[in-house]
């Protein structure tokens, strides 16, 4: 466990030292796989599905804030479907901006959470969100749950509907809006992702030892439990193997995150009382489980060289790494 809180912290020191560099190689990747995902699932506009509108849309994400490049994001699909229908591109584009404009925009740090459904979404990697929301965020995380899984099933709904639909381009919208709202799915998934949210958020308040881990791994079994009920229940067609093993790997990705985000160690843990005029307090202090890395320090003497009648002949230095003892004289 010290050998990894000593890779932990050169990883922090060495983020630290380049973030400059770091921040937008992220955002670029961050945006190219954005538009990818988006060329895949929507992908009608021949002119749009391309390698290099990808990576032009990922460097000009490095340039706009959140809120703007979920913006672009929008218009980037409205574009796939008007290639298809301008009346389903239009009924989208009102959806959405809905949820721009009404959330979005006085939520800009959502964005990402949002862009990162639909993402996770076609990695079966959904289930980190639901967990790694209950451990950063509030009760209020039902938002961000509610619209990420509400745009994938959308675009999910937009591509069945036209993949599958006889119907002329100006009915589709009417397809799409019955399927969308009366997807049973969509809504059982929400509420299973609140509920395991809600699991690991109620347990990473309590005052216990480990209480990250074990909200982390409790998780990931309310989820696994949710998820086969409600397949069971409502007869959803999920995979079984497919949800054991998105679980699994969704579970060993946020502890991964809280191991490099905040590691507590309870060798030393205090509990202190005191008051004021007003109140008493009790205090629980956990120690951070922080590691400096070490340092190679170079130590530098002087070693006298002798000629055979005994004399000295000068001075030569030598280094050394700290740890080593003892210097070689060589005779001439």
């Amino acid at each position: 466990m010290t050998q990894l809180l000593v890779y932990r912290e050169q990883i922090q020191k060495f983020y630290q030292k380049y973030s400059f560099l770091l921040n937008p190689i992220f955002r670029f990747l961050a945006g190219y796989i954005t538009f990818s995902s988006m060329n895949r699932m929507i992908g009608y506009h021949p002119q749009l599905n391309h390698l290099y509108v990808e990576l032009l849309c990922g460097v000009l994400c490095i340039l706009l804030p959140e809120n703007v490049m979920l913006f672009f994001v929008i218009v980037f699909a409205i574009g796939h479907i008007y290639y298809v229908s301008m009346m389903l591109a239009l009924v989208t584009g009102m959806i959405f901006g809905v949820l721009y404009f009404a959330y979005v925009k006085f939520v800009p740090e959502h964005a990402y959470l949002i862009l990162a459904f639909p993402i996770l979404f076609s990695m079966n990697l959904v289930y980190v969100l639901p967990i790694l929301l209950g451990l950063i965020m509030s009760p209020l995380a039902l938002l961000p749950i509610m619209c990420g899984t509400g745009v994938y099933y959308l675009l999910l709904t937009i591509t069945s509907v036209i993949g599958t639909s006889s119907d002329t381009n100006a009915n589709l919208y009417h397809v799409v809006i019955q399927q969308f709202f009366g997807n049973q799915e969509m809504y059982v998934l929400i509420f299973v992702f609140y509920g395991v949210m809600l699991v690991v958020c109620l347990i990473r308040n309590r005052a216990i030892h480990y209480m990250y881990e074990k909200a982390i791994i409790t998780g990931g079994i309310t989820n696994l439990v949710l998820l086969l009920t409600v397949n069971f229940l409502f007869a959803l067609d999920m995979e079984v193997f497919s949800v054991f093993l998105g679980t699994f790997a969704s579970v060993c990705i946020v502890l991964v995150i809280q191991f490099m985000r905040l590691m507590l160690t309870y060798t030393s843990v205090e509990n202190l009382q005191f008051e004021d005029e007003e109140y008493v307090y009790y205090v629980r202090a956990v120690p951070k489980a922080n590691v400096a890395a070490p340092r190679k320090r170079i130590k530098r003497f002087a070693v006298r060289r002798f000629t055979e009648n005994g004399a000295a002949s000068g001075k030569k230095k030598v280094s050394e790494k700290t740890g080593v003892s003892g210097a070689s004289v060589k005779k001439e």
